[in-house]
Order: structure tokens, then C-alpha cells, then sequence
């Protein structure tokens, strides 16, 4: 066997866990564990630090809901940003139907989380040489167990239905600690009885054991497949920025996903191509900030500096994905932009909020507004908004490049296949898309930006867990608000109206509503019941006189 370590990083939500699997996998020589961390952007960025690793260890535990889909959310996540790195998961006793799933997210590893630790090293050791490993637990069950299983299957159904049911309630914020405790030691009892019952039938897990090919790793017919270097998130210069700008770039490295109710421009994008874009206009946002020539022209007027970083972006973007441009290229696309700077301008750059507060950050302004509060610079709540602001800038910033390119070049065929998705290929698709998108910016005047505007709210793209979400910030917008006319105007007047009527309308509602119920029951109820009544004793009178004939 090589004299090269196996190389390790351990994941899991408890910290006792982590360090007891730790300690045990350190009495191994042929192992090191590189570092650990629990599911957070955090340990996001300890990986995103260029690390190299054989193996990547994920525990998964079910002690609550939230924290098992946390779990499987982050492996999942692992899987489609590094497809090479092999996954080994630690879990509970998971049934064939949840192994199967972990198969097809592409997890070669698994172990349950109570075997003994020659076990764990064992599958350790076989998914770093390549060979995919999972705990066998095919055991034949007895006529005795066959019948258990029998007799018990709508017990366990219920006592699964009874544990899903407690979770439900336990996410209801108005618990009282006593009905909390309660319920949490219910569950505690339920999966106690689940994990007995589990063993007492012999559930079939339908996995197998590689241990011919583990033998042959021990006796050196076998070499480790290459570690995987995890891909390093872009080295920034030192400045008070720097812890800003490295967790956005980590953000931005998990992924983007859409999971707003909007077309966004960057959903045509391949996946690497939205990563890429944003990465390059975080890159240049860091280096034009730091050089105070540029950035000192940014007093009273930002725009200046976001043209300038939407220029510089939309041409190194198209010499990445296109080719080195030509000087007519440059000329043509320099006239493209100006013309076309208008319309960006009014449906993006007009619409970015905390701009100004962002660059004025990032430029050293000692003091930061969080909710019309005075904060210092380096409090925690000023550098989550920076981050948010910051998110919203790129992601604005990455749709209006792209806009670009959908409307001038989305004809060009190398763009296609290089940038967009497979299902956008086709110039059907694309021109649904490009209406979709004229849609939403006629929406967004007419009707979204007006509510926004009269519910004293700012609407953000911010990055989360790598998925694009929509947050509201409220801000004082009266002036703005008293500036609307013309349809954006009639929108606040309707909603207004609506306000004002809704209350009555829902009061009529229920009050027609009771009165329905009144008639049906008081008035047709008692009256069919009358009846019902008479028939009864019409009956009887008439058996009662068929008897006295008698």
C-alpha cells in the first residue's frame, strides 16, 4: 500500500461525535483527518480553502427533522459541486428505499452510525481505494421475524405517521417549555420503540460488501485513487474587506440556484457560467474598491462606478466565452452598450438598493445604518447587511450582462453551447424566455415596484445555502411613494381600496355564512325533524291499530 496518508474531513451537526470519531480514526496510521466542521457556510469556506482530500465524511442524524434535511441538502450540494470527491455517510439505520436515494444523489459510502470503528475504517478505507462500500445488513430474517414483521406492519406504519405528526408540532413557535419537553420525550420513547421493532423483524437492506476487493487494497494489488482538490475560492487582498468578500465568493461557490418567483437572466446560464460571472464582477468590485483613484470619484454618484464594472465584466465575460475581440468587435460592442445603457439603467441599475451604503462601506466609512440604527463597521448585524447588499449588487449586476447578450447576440451559435442551459438552445425556447423576461420588467413597473414603494420595503436578491432568495428591507419610501402617477399610482390606490374593503367583506362573509348555518339547522333542520317525527308516530299508530284489530 502507499505510504501516502488517507486523507479526511469530517462533517456532522455534533460536536461529541465529531471528536469521538476523531480520536478513533487517529489511532490509524494510514489516516489523517484534515479538519472538521458542522453543516454551515463556515465549514463551506474551510473546505473552499484549496484543501486536497481522499474522502469527505458526512454524518446524518435523525434527532429532528430539520437537521436530517439540513444533512442531506449539504450532501447533495457536495455531490453536484464536486462529482469526483467520494462521499461516506454515516447515518442511522436508513431502509433500502432512503439508501437508494443516497445512491442516486452519487454517495459510493455508507456505514451505519453505530458500527464499530473497524467497520467505518473499512469502508474508509475501500471508497479511497475506489471501490464503492456499503454495510452489509442482509440478514436472512426467521420464520419467527417474517411473522413479527407480519402482525406489526400497521403498528410501525402508525408509530411512523405518530413520530411525523410530533415533529409537525414541535415546529410551532408557541409551545410552552412544558409541552416542548413533553413532546421531545415522546419522540425519544417512539424511536427507542422503532429502533427495537426494526430489529426485532429484521428489516432487509439490499446492499452489498466489497471485501474480496478490500483484501486485495491490504495486500497492495490495489493503489488510492487521486485525492480530489477542492476548488479554492479567489485569493483577495488583505483589507478590512477581505472576511466579506471571501464569504460572498463562498456563497456564490455553492451555487445558484433560482428559488425566487422571477425570471432572473442568469437562469439561461450553465451552471459554471453563472458561478464564473459572478466570481469575475466580486473580483473586480475588490480591485477597483482597494485602488483610491478610482473609487474616489464615488462621492455623490455610483453609477458611474457600476457602469464602469458592467462595461469591464460584459467584455471579459464574452473573451472567456467567446474570443479575444477584435477592435471592430470592441467598437461595435462599445456602441451596443451605450445604446442599450438606457434600458439598463431603468429596469436594473435604478432598482439596486444600498448601492451608495455599500461602496461608502467598502471604502472604510466608519459607521453603518441597519434599520435606522447606528452601528459600528465591524458589528455582526453591519456585516450581514453588507453581505446581502453585496449579493444583490452581483446578482443585478450578472443580469444585466446577460441581458446584453440576450438582446444582441443570442443568435451567435458558439454562445449556445457555451453559456446557455440545453433546454434554451432552441430559438423557440429562447424567445420564451426573452418574453418572460420582458413580462417581468412590465410587472415589476407597473405593479411590484408600487407595492414595494407603498409598503415601505426595498425587494433584495441575496444568496442562501446556494439558492437565489428574495428578502424585503423596510425603508422610509414616502417621497418616492407621493412621486408615483399614472398606472404605478392606480396600483397603490387599488391596493388601498382593498385594504379598506377586505375587513368588511370577510365580516359579510362569515355573518352570511352564520346565517346559512342558522337556517339550515334551526329553520330546515328542526323542520325536517318534524316531520321525520310525524312519520314515526304515524307509523306507530297504524301498527298500534293493525294490532287492536287483531
Amino acid at each position: 500500500m502507499t505510504k501516502d496518508k488517507i486523507k479526511l474531513f469530517i462533517i456532522d451537526h455534533d460536536p461529541i461525535f465529531r471528536l469521538g470519531l476523531r480520536t478513533a480514526i487517529a489511532q490509524y496510521d494510514n489516516f489523517l483527518v484534515l479538519g472538521e466542521g458542522n453543516i454551515s457556510n463556515d465549514t463551506w469556506r474551510e473546505l473552499n480553502q484549496g484543501i486536497i482530500l481522499n474522502v469527505l465524511v458526512i454524518g446524518i442524524s435523525t434527532q429532528s427533522s430539520a437537521l436530517e434535511i439540513a444533512s442531506l441538502e449539504f450532501c447533495h450540494q457536495l455531490r453536484q459541486l464536486y462529482p469526483q470527491l467520494p462521499l461516506f455517510v454515516l447515518t442511522p439505520s436508513y431502509n433500502s428505499r432512503q439508501l437508494a436515494k443516497l445512491k442516486s444523489w452519487g454517495v459510493e459510502g455508507y456505514c451505519d452510525r453505530g458500527s464499530y470503528i473497524a467497520t467505518v475504517i473499512e469502508g474508509l478505507q475501500s471508497l479511497a481505494y475506489g471501490i464503492p462500500y456499503w454495510q452489509t445488513k442482509t440478514i436472512q430474517p426467521t420464520p419467527l421475524q417474517k411473522f413479527l414483521a407480519n402482525i406489526s406492519q400497521g403498528g410501525r406504519w402508525q408509530l411512523e405517521a405518530t413520530l411525523k405528526g410530533i415533529d409537525a408540532q414541535l415546529t410551532n413557535p408557541n409551545l410552552s417549555d412544558w409541552e416542548r419537553a413533553f413532546l421531545f420525550g415522546r419522540k425519544r420513547e417512539l424511536l427507542t420503540a422503532r429502533w427495537i421493532s426494526r430489529r426485532l423483524v429484521a428489516q432487509e437492506i439490499e446492499i452489498g460488501e466489497e471485501i474480496q476487493a478490500i483484501q486485495a487494497a491490504s495486500l497492495g494489488q490495489l493503489v488510492p485513487i487521486e485525492a480530489t482538490e477542492i476548488t479554492p475560492i479567489p485569493i483577495f487582498a488583505d483589507s478590512a474587506n477581505k472576511i466579506v468578500f471571501e464569504r460572498v465568493a463562498t456563497d456564490i461557490q455553492l451555487g445558484l440556484i433560482n428559488r425566487t418567483n422571477l425570471t432572473l437572466e442568469i437562469d439561461i446560464l450553465q451552471p459554471q457560467a453563472q458561478k464564473y460571472l459572478c466570481q469575475l464582477i466580486l473580483q473586480r468590485i475588490s480591485e477597483t474598491v482597494e485602488q483610491i483613484p478610482i473609487a474616489s470619484s464615488l462621492d455623490n454618484n455610483y453609477f458611474d462606478y457600476l457602469k464602469a464594472v458592467w462595461s469591464w465584466t460584459l467584455n471579459a465575460f464574452l473573451t472567456q466565452y467567446y474570443s479575444q475581440l477584435t477592435i471592430e468587435e470592441e467598437q461595435q460592442l462599445n456602441i451596443v452598450k451605450e445604446r442599450d445603457l438606457i434600458i439598463i439603467k431603468h429596469n436594473i441599475f435604478d432598482y439596486i438598493y444600498g448601492s451608495g451604503q455599500l461602496l461608502e462601506y467598502l471604502l472604510g466609512k466608519p459607521s453603518f445604518i441597519v434599520d435606522q440604527v447606528v452601528y459600528q463597521s465591524d458589528d455582526p448585524e453591519v456585516i450581514a447587511r453588507i453581505e446581502f447588499l453585496l449579493h444583490n449588487l452581483i446578482l443585478n449586476l450578472a443580469n444585466s450582462v446577460v441581458q446584453i447578450i440576450l438582446n444582441n447576440f443570442y443568435t451567435l451559435e458558439v454562445l449556445k453551447y457555451k453559456l446557455y442551459k440545453s433546454e434554451y438552445r432552441s430559438d423557440r425556447e429562447l424567445a420564451r424566455f426573452r418574453n418572460q423576461l420582458s413580462w417581468k420588467y412590465r410587472q415589476e413597473k407597473y405593479f411590484s415596484h408600487p407595492q414595494n414603494i407603498f409598503e415601505s420595503r426595498h425587494s433584495l436578491l441575496v444568496l442562501s445555502s446556494g439558492t437565489i432568495r428574495t428578502m424585503f428591507i423596510s425603508a422610509p419610501r414616502r417621497q418616492e411613494l407621493e412621486q408615483l402617477n399614472g398606472i404605478p399610482w392606480l396600483t397603490t390606490i387599488v391596493i388601498e381600496v382593498r385594504d379598506a374593503i377586505a375587513p368588511l367583506v370577510r365580516q359579510f362573509i362569515a355573518l352570511a355564512g352564520s346565517a346559512v348555518v342558522f337556517v339550515l339547522t334551526q329553520v330546515i333542520g328542526k323542520g325536517l325533524g318534524l316531520v321525520a317525527k310525524g312519520i314515526i308516530q304515524g307509523i306507530g299508530s297504524t301498527i298500534k291499530d293493525l294490532n287492536q284489530k287483531k
